[in-house]
């Protein structure tokens, strides 16, 4: 269980995925958390005032695909944001496929890292199906360092942790190997189906649960 920081800004991913929540934004008590995240205190205790109060809402961007095959794009949300009343921490409430400082979805960094370690796609070719920005610098063009950096999120825990509490991969390891393993521990995720899908979809699939 991660250790619980009082004071700390924390972030709560909801059940609610992006297409739901831009549709129909949850309500401020919709989306209340029953607790705090920082320091565990109940939002609505018992014969006491609220705990978790509402502290506005921010935009924030998810980039990627909203399905595998279908093309990326950009898509902005409201996430809710609380204030605590006992340790004065905050806390983000946003839907399944944020995390903490990344623009991509778990799921399309997810998808991204399948395509180029198991299906052996250019780095190139992935950020064409991943990225919505069709028009980069001279200077990227051909070359994306972006998912080098979500592999060393995920091997120092900040990304994808149920990969990193399952088993890391040797540092010496040439990054397209690694991002086939990560890939395929996060596909393993993945809710059944029927016909069984591609690994790097259900590395897209799975990525929910091994955030």
């Amino acid at each position: 269980m991660e250790k619980k920081t009082p004071g700390r800004q924390q972030l709560v991913r909801s059940k609610v995925g992006v297409d739901r929540w831009v549709q129909a934004p949850p309500s401020v008590e919709a989306a209340r958390p029953g607790q705090c995240p920082g320091c565990g205190a109940a939002s609505r205790p018992v014969g006491a005032g609220l705990v978790l109060q509402g502290h506005g809402t921010r935009s924030r961007q998810v980039r990627g695909p909203a399905r595998p095959g279908q093309q990326a794009q950009v898509r902005v949300v409201q996430v809710r944001r609380y204030r605590c009343q006992a340790c004065g921490g905050t806390c983000t409430v946003a839907p399944w496929e944020l995390t903490w400082r990344r623009l991509y979805s778990v799921a399309a960094m997810a998808l991204a890292l399948g395509l180029w370690g198991l299906v052996g796609l250019g780095l190139g070719v992935v950020r064409r199906l991943v990225n919505p920005w069709v028009h980069t610098g001279a200077s990227e063009a051909g070359r994306w360092r972006t998912p080098l950096r979500w592999l060393r999120a995920v091997h120092q825990g900040q990304l994808l942790k149920q990969v990193h509490a399952m088993r890391l991969w040797p540092l010496h390891w040439r990054p397209r190997k690694a991002a086939a393993h990560v890939a395929s521990v996060v596909a393993g995720y993945a809710p059944l189906a029927a016909p069984f899908p591609p690994l790097h979809v259900q590395a897209f699939m799975g990525a929910a649960r091994a955030a």
